[in-house]
């Protein structure tokens, strides 16, 4: 969460440069203008996802595609998707020879809890393909935030994708509808 922090503070700081820059240039624009600007640009989120199987991203070092979200950039370090301004993620890893049906039997409140987290629900889902899912929701505090989880495991007997996703509480009806759709796109390609 640290990097989320401090990726946000150089994104507001390469604002206040931009900002700088334009000054010079025009003159005209106000403080306040130039940081409503850039916390709209941090905090854009196109809020109706469209499935195009074009925009399918490779995550590196694992047989898993998937469609981020609009403006979720990708990071190597995750490896998986983040939107600073929101400070969402979606986190894609793979588990090879293991069946998701054998790893999500174990993911009950104990598990949870011993992760800093409570349960608050555990769904079947279907994939766009029309494979089948299983989606977990969580809810944990860090710094001061409550944070919603998702936690979706798919895949098949060689391969389970395990993909979480993270997003404020507070903005769970903006983040939670276009998450869980890019999350549903994620496919095994073998």
């Amino acid at each position: 969460m640290n990097r989320v922090i401090v990726s946000a503070l150089l994104i507001v700081a390469m604002a206040f440069s931009a900002y700088s820059q334009e000054e010079q240039h025009e003159g005209q624009q106000s403080l306040g203008a130039g940081l409503a600007s850039a916390i709209n640009t941090l905090t854009a989120v196109d809020e109706s996802f469209v499935y195009d199987e074009s925009k399918m991203v490779s995550i590196p070092q694992t047989n898993i595609r998937i469609q981020p979200p609009e403006y979720f950039l990708y990071s190597d370090s995750l490896p998986g998707f983040m939107h600073v301004g929101t400070m969402s993620s979606i986190q894609v890893e793979e588990v090879a020879g293991t069946s998701y049906v054998m790893i999500s039997m174990a993911m009950d409140s104990a598990y949870f809890a011993s992760q800093g987290m409570k349960l608050i629900s555990v769904e079947p889902v279907v994939m766009h393909d029309g494979s089948d899912g299983m989606l977990f929701t969580a809810e944990m505090k860090l710094q001061g935030f409550v944070f919603e989880r998702l936690i979706l495991m798919s895949g098949n007997y060689h391969y389970t994708m395990w993909i979480n996703a993270g997003y404020i509480k507070l903005m769970k009806n903006k983040m939670r509808p276009i998450v869980l759709q890019s999350m549903l796109t994620s496919k095994i390609y073998e």
